[in-house]
């Protein structure tokens, strides 16, 4: 099976990346603007997908990037800069789809949308003695990333607007029935075990039980459309309600959890696919950001050990990792190591999508295939950061949980610095 684990990100790109912006920000100060932006899609290219195309003709460059389920077109000559992508369809037009679309326009800075031929779109124009390569970049990724969230949560609220123009990939049979297995099995498993504690005592791990659970669906299934619109939807609203006792916020966490389980298989099914991106959400962070993640939530395991709850420690280990990588664009290794890490708590599902994973033996951690998995990674930073050691001699592989802690404690001793 051909799964993909975890949302793109474009943060930390290689030297080569940055050396073509470099050159692009130079063509551009000297006035070689098509010449300047051939390097900027050069570093917009991804080198293991094919994201970005361009060609440069008789001073006409066309390019096409993609990002999610959309496409989006565009060209510069030495005039102007203009780019568009099809959020939607529709057969009539509909006077509360464009009241949206024009409230939207005001929460926008480079782009607007607009109607053309019976479909939304959302366009970017400029001239390009005034689109430096810092506008087009912000420009294309506001463009791109609106197009790709918006289409979604659109077609879901307009039932008259027609899905037009997706650029995806369907997952085969057997991987939509593991995807389909899990994402209503690790619900109703949490749902279950929550509704066996007293909310008022376990206030603390209840609230992790769930957000590891948000966070996993993320990192291991990679649900697109409505299901990614409700997480992200999800952790903000938890996060962002200060006021509301921790209890209420536990019931509305149920209530989501809920209607996301009372979803059918069909609608469930539209919202799996495989997908390519140029942009990425998450914000850059450097490993600092995770450290901080871990040193104020690690310590909280102990209560639940000491008082005899070892799913609930482990969750709350599993939350560190989730909502680091759902939360911030990570360098390869950091982003590979924590991703390691869930996939050997959650090896049950790996190993149905791949029967030669090897992370567990007999429900204990695999020493040698893990020590050279975690060498391969660091091994990818290894030049800008030659320091960076892992002490596998203060790594305890005798259970997951163990393993998960003393690991996260030596990634806070991880020499990230050049």
């Amino acid at each position: 099976m051909s799964i993909t684990f975890g949302r793109f990100t474009d943060a930390f790109k290689p030297k080569a990346k940055i050396d073509k912006w470099n050159e692009c920000d130079k063509l551009y100060t000297d006035k070689s603007y098509l010449q300047s932006y051939v390097s900027f899609f050069e570093y917009l290219k991804s080198d293991n997908i094919d994201n970005v195309f361009y060609t440069l003709e008789n001073g006409m460059l066309t390019f096409q990037l993609i990002q999610g389920s959309k496409e989006i077109r565009g060209y510069a000559d030495g005039k102007k800069v203009s780019a568009m992508a099809v959020v939607a369809g529709y057969e009539k037009p509909n006077v509360a789809v464009f009241r949206r679309l024009m409230e939207m326009n005001y929460t926008l800075y480079y782009t607007r949308f607009a109607v053309k031929d019976n479909k939304i779109v959302i366009k970017f124009d400029s001239n390009i003695l005034d689109c430096s390569p810092n506008k087009f970049y912000y420009a294309l990724k506001e463009l791109s990333t609106r197009a790709d969230k918006q289409d979604d949560i659109l077609l879901n609220e307009f039932k008259s607007l027609i899905n037009v123009e997706a650029k995806t990939e369907s997952y085969s049979p057997d991987e939509l029935s593991v995807l389909l297995k899990y994402y209503s099995k690790w619900i109703s498993e949490t749902l279950q075990k929550v509704s066996a504690l007293n909310r008022e005592q376990m206030s603390g791990g209840i609230s992790y039980m769930y957000l590891n659970l948000l966070y996993k669906l993320d990192y291991l299934l990679v649900p697109q459309g409505t299901i990614l619109n409700e997480i992200e939807r999800i952790s903000w609203t938890y996060f962002n309600n200060k006021d509301l006792p921790i209890v209420q916020k536990i019931g509305n966490l149920e209530d989501d959890f809920k209607k996301l389980l009372e979803y059918d298989d069909e609608k469930i099914k539209k919202n799996f696919y495989k997908t390519k991106s140029t942009f990425g959400i998450s914000p850059p962070t450097t490993k600092e950001g995770v450290d901080e993640v871990i040193n104020s939530n690690i310590a909280n395991v102990k209560w639940y050990i000491d008082n005899n709850y070892p799913d609930i420690a482990l969750n709350i280990l599993e939350y560190i990792l989730g909502y680091s990588l759902f939360s911030y664009g990570l360098n390869t290794s950091v982003r590979k190591m924590l991703g390691l890490m869930i996939k050997m708590i959650n090896n049950d599902f790996i190993s149905e999508i791949n029967s030669d994973s090897n992370l567990l033996i007999n429900d204990v951690p695999n020493k040698d295939a893990i020590v050279k998995e975690f060498n391969e990674y660091t091994a990818l930073d290894k030049t800008d950061y030659p320091e960076l050691v892992i002490d596998f001699e203060k790594i305890k592989f005798d259970t997951k949980y163990n393993f998960v802690k003393t690991t996260l404690e030596e990634f806070l001793k991880l020499n990230y610095k050049n």
